[in-house]
């Protein structure tokens, strides 16, 4: 099978599955990878035991199915040295257990801005990010900063990369979380090539709020998004951000995993897009 993008969905859009159910319903709706999300007590902490990280990483094996990512939630915006501390331990602690499990992407967060210094706030994310980009290309993890809080400006996001300058961080490009922000053009052409993840997902302004909708009930370009990444030469994951945890409305994971996996495999033949496989 040529080389080429294939198709995860994160676990926050199915807060009731165990990990059972998520590989098994993985398996049986067509999807190459799952992204599980991370938090303790929930699908995967940062603090998981060998022999439960062991299960973890056989369970999706014997179903086929990769963990594409782990879900991390980080703040690295913060001047406070005691938050600082907190978020790396979190942080050292994914890399690890994606170590374990087989997974070869951390997501991360830089954080909501911490005041209204835009040079500050990414001078301590960036002192933040060296050491722990050193730990995961040690542990042969990447982690990926998603396009989220202050960082949707790709510009920005961008200065980031470049001042930790390791090929241990890249970026997590959530289509949905830029839209509204700036043009798609001028986040991809900031981005461009530093690109490790995708969240693809498709979002509407409810009451100037961004709210999921399913792929191709919203407002995001992802024909448009899906051409910029194949010509880009991507061959990562499209992995569905349902944020059915936040939102309780949102169609059950059996109507929209399946809705997902359909439109995608849809556009990606229409656009000629190879699919890979885990």
């Amino acid at each position: 099978m040529p080389e080429g993008m294939k198709l995860s969905f994160a676990t926050l859009g199915c807060p009731g599955w165990t990990l059972e159910q998520i590989a098994a319903n993985a398996r049986a709706t067509g999807y190459d990878g799952v992204e599980l999300r991370g938090a303790a007590g929930e699908h995967i902490g940062p603090e998981e035991r060998p022999a439960e990280c062991a299960r973890i990483r056989k369970l999706f094996a014997a179903q086929g199915v990769a963990i594409a990512s782990i879900m991390g939630y980080t703040r690295f915006t913060v001047a406070d040295p005691q938050a600082q501390a907190e978020n790396h331990k979190v942080l050292e602690g994914y890399i690890g257990v994606a170590r374990e499990v087989g997974c070869p992407i951390v997501r991360i967060f830089g954080g909501q801005r911490d005041g209204a210094d835009l040079a500050g706030n990414i001078r301590r994310v960036v002192e933040a990010l060296k050491p722990l980009a050193e730990r995961a290309q040690r542990s042969g993890v990447r982690l990926a900063l998603e396009t989220h809080d202050d960082w949707c400006v790709g510009a920005n996001a961008r200065a980031i990369l470049d001042g930790v300058a390791s090929p241990a961080l890249g970026l997590c490009w959530d289509v949905g979380n830029t839209f509204f922000v700036e043009p798609m053009e001028t986040t991809f052409a900031a981005i461009r090539g530093r690109i490790t993840h995708v969240h693809f997902k498709d979002v509407a302004s409810v009451d100037g709020q961004a709210r999921n909708t399913l792929p191709g009930m919203g407002q995001v370009d992802l024909r448009q998004a899906l051409s910029l990444l194949h010509g880009s030469g991507y061959t990562g994951y499209l992995s569905f951000e349902w944020e059915k945890k936040w939102d309780a409305s949102l169609a059950e994971p059996e109507v929209a995993f399946p809705h997902y996996a359909r439109f995608v495999t849809n556009l990606m033949r229409e656009l000629g897009v190879p699919r890979g496989s885990a």
